[in-house]
């Protein structure tokens, strides 16, 4: 692969990781709506790092402020704003990017914009809106690598496992190396082929390790992928491949949040309290603080519980319905409420259906004695043969509670 090649790749990678996992990593929110004076008012300064990258963003707003007409410039601020949403867990930037975007409205005769602006659509769970986008730009460009990685991404969340697989096809014909091989492992994982999938994430991150150190956004997609499916395997070796996905990079919210997740299901919630105490501003990591606190016993749980019902409220008034998930897994284990955990759960199942979402949605049903509310969930672990150690013995416990009933 030539150089110019590759730094597509890495740059088309860079956001198929945002449109994947930003749904798991949301930043903070007020519960009382203020109204300002004036356009004037500063709400807030949102988080910036110092560094060159964000410098060079704050210059390109300024310039685009001035011309907002300015395609190209437009193309890059929404591109910034994007990898700023993913790196720092804070979906504000998805609003910045869409403003940057809004004088063009999706068309096949401006597929730049289309493409950017299905990632927005794809991250805010508006999955029908975002595949529209992307047959938009591949009606034009049908060669266009990053929308049929995004189609894969947005129909794997969808459990269309098949159509995930072909997507990945395509982009396989596209660009070659570890991202395709990435792409098809991450949807055999869910459909009976979960040992396969790990072994052959395995082998293509070490057969393709110059690419992996040029690209490390596509080398922690394919760590995470396989320190999440040994994890869905109760495979030991998770662990190690956590390790090395925080080696890369320890402040990724998606990571952090999957990690904290092993830790809490192996009883070492002291080890998650240090781990996210620089992070509670994300909202899906202060509640796996919050749930860490309970299991230790701090004495500030009530606080941060308190955070959360605001920060849900206010994500309510916005008329967010991206962070269901979260929001069902908080009134389950926090506030011990399970019919309305369930009924989140089910809400959030019927847009999105990864293991997590279905997870939630077993343990609510199982929690409120309520087994036929997952009947769908059931469906889908066994008419795809999923994997998952937990999910097995979740759906074990409702069966036998149907028994009984």
């Amino acid at each position: 692969m030539n150089v110019s090649k590759w730094a597509e790749t890495r740059r088309i990678l860079s956001l198929f990781v945002l449109a994947t996992l930003f749904a798991c990593a949301t930043g903070l929110a007020q519960a009382e709506p203020f109204m300002p004076r004036s356009d004037g008012v500063i709400l807030e300064r949102l988080p910036d790092a110092g560094d060159t990258m964000a410098r060079t963003l704050r210059t390109q707003h300024r310039a685009l402020a001035a011309n907002p007409n300015d395609l190209t410039l437009a193309l890059n601020v929404a591109r910034g704003d994007l990898d700023r949403a993913r790196a720092l867990g804070d979906p504000r930037f998805l609003g910045r990017a869409e403003a940057a975007l809004s004088p063009w409205p999706s068309s096949a005769s401006q597929p730049d914009v289309t493409l950017l602006r299905a990632v927005i659509l794809q991250s805010n769970h508006d999955f029908g809106g975002a595949l529209a986008a992307l047959a938009l730009v591949l009606q034009v460009h049908p060669a266009n690598a990053q929308a049929w990685l995004t189609r894969a991404a947005i129909h794997q969340a969808q459990a269309n496992y098949p159509q995930a697989i072909a997507d990945c096809g395509q982009f396989a014909d596209l660009i070659l190396g570890l991202a395709p091989d990435i792409c098809t492992a991450s949807a055999m994982s869910l459909t009976g082929h979960a040992p396969l999938a790990l072994r052959a994430v395995a082998l293509s991150l070490q057969a393709n390790a110059t690419e992996a150190a040029k690209a490390p956004g596509v080398d922690m997609w394919g760590l995470t992928l396989a320190a999440e499916t040994a994890a869905r395997l109760d495979d030991p070796t998770a662990e190690t491949w956590f390790g090395r996905a925080m080696a890369l990079d320890p402040r990724d919210p998606y990571l952090l949040g999957a990690w904290s997740d092993w830790l809490l299901a192996h009883g070492r919630p002291g080890e998650v309290v240090a781990l996210l105490s620089p992070y509670t501003r994300i909202d899906p990591l202060l509640l796996r603080f919050a749930l860490a606190e309970q299991a230790t016993g701090d004495s500030l749980l009530g606080k941060h519980v308190a955070d959360l019902a605001s920060r849900f409220e206010a994500s309510r008034l916005r008329g967010d319905t991206v962070h269901r998930r979260e929001e069902a897994r908080f009134e389950l284990e926090l506030r011990h409420n399970p019919t309305v955990a369930l009924t989140l759960a089910r809400a959030n199942w019927d847009v999105q259906r990864e293991p997590a979402d279905a997870t939630i949605l077993l343990q609510a049903a199982l929690a409120a004695g309520k087994p036929a509310a997952a009947s769908s969930v059931l469906a889908w672990l066994h008419g795809n043969n999923v994997q998952d150690h937990e999910l097995a013995a979740l759906a074990a416990r409702l069966a036998a509670i149907g028994t009984r009933s």
